[in-house]
């Protein structure tokens, strides 16, 4: 048997083991792989490797290592563009944590900015959001300023950006075209995403309308956690649907 044979055979034994156990059980170290497997401490390192590039595990530095699961983060047509209410539907517990939020021009040379601020500024926002306590992804939304006085006071940690547009300022937004890619985030991004290298990630671009009008009004480029998030699509083949939500 190959030494490449005999970490994926731990590996796999070990993912079934895991299978049905709580998300944040710690798992079993090296050392104690090696006296209770009888294999070679280069072995059971390769089967933890393996597990984390499967995102079934997470190994934290100076902790050791954890399950993760992973949630299914929906997008359809029929779900609203909040992040909050998708991750309570998947069962789990939604966070963000408020990294800045400014006022500004749109950029002339960007396709969507001029069209989001209407003739007026930009509110940009920036946020970590967060499942189960863990950093899910890293949010820039940028939305029409003139529509939006006062938003600076009123968002925080824990705010449902999509629930305060709503309610606060009569903004239901809707799902217009969604645009997602494998790709690598920079240095600062992958610090936020807790990696110390940038790895590859989900990467989105979202535009939302305002509800019952054709005024687009949110751009979301995002990076998000694929250890943390499984992006699912929902879609549906109506030719009507397709040319209405412009994809």
């Amino acid at each position: 048997m190959t030494s490449r044979s005999t970490y994926l055979q731990l590996a796999d034994q070990l993912a079934r083991e895991l299978r049905d156990v709580p998300s944040g059980t710690r798992v079993a170290s090296e050392h104690e792989l090696v006296a209770s497997q009888g294999v070679s401490r280069l072995t059971a390192r390769a089967a933890l490797q393996e597990l984390e590039h499967r995102y079934l595990v997470q190994r934290i530095r100076g902790s050791g290592t954890f399950v993760r699961r992973r949630i299914d983060y929906v997008i359809s047509k029929d779900l609203p563009p909040s992040f909050a209410a998708t991750v309570v539907a998947a069962g789990a517990t939604p966070g963000t944590k408020l990294l800045g939020v400014r006022r500004r021009a749109p950029r002339p040379e960007h396709p969507y900015e001029p069209e989001v601020a209407a003739g007026g500024e930009l509110v940009e926002v920036r946020r970590l959001n967060l499942v189960d306590g863990v950093v899910a992804g890293v949010w820039t939304t940028v939305l029409p300023g003139n529509r939006l006085a006062g938003i600076e006071e009123r968002l925080a940690d824990d705010v449902s950006l999509y629930t305060l547009l709503s309610q606060a300022y009569g903004m239901t937004l809707r799902r217009y075209r969604h645009h997602v890619s494998l790709d690598v985030p920079d240095l600062e991004v992958a610090a936020l995403l807790g990696d110390d290298a940038p790895r590859p990630c989900w990467y989105a671009e979202s535009l939302n309308r305002i509800g019952g009008t054709r005024q687009l009004g949110e751009y979301a480029a995002t990076w998000s956690n694929p250890r943390v998030l499984r992006v699912v699509f929902e879609i549906e083949g109506d030719a009507a649907i397709a040319e209405d939500t412009g994809l």
